[in-house]
């Protein structure tokens, strides 16, 4: 049997990015998801974020005749990216169940 082979390949998507900057002021700004199997989801972003800043990615694809659903997501600080800007990993959130959403009220 062969052993499993991985792709090293990194992906670039054209995203969207909206949340809350460091000064909680709302911002949305376009740039670059590269996604690898080893690194994940990342993006670099001109903004300052808390870490587990909350943000809505959605993807820019001109071929789509209707605009794509923003996906949610968790930043994790990993740092200052070599051409300017901040470095961030995505983390996927689950979403609440609708019971725990109506026990937190």
């Amino acid at each position: 049997m062969l052993p499993c082979l991985r792709s090293s390949a990194t992906r670039r998507y054209r995203v969207e990015v909206s949340g809350w900057d460091r000064a909680q002021n709302f911002f949305v700004e376009h740039c670059d998801l590269l996604w690898s199997e080893e690194a994940g989801k990342r993006v670099t972003l001109q903004q300052k974020l808390r870490n587990a800043s909350i943000l809505f990615v959605r993807l820019l694809a001109p071929e789509q005749s209707e605009a794509a659903h923003p996906v949610v997501y968790e930043a994790e600080w990993v740092g200052p990216a070599p051409a300017g800007g901040y470095e961030f990993r995505l983390r996927a959130m689950a979403p609440r169940l609708r019971e725990q959403v109506t026990s937190m009220v």
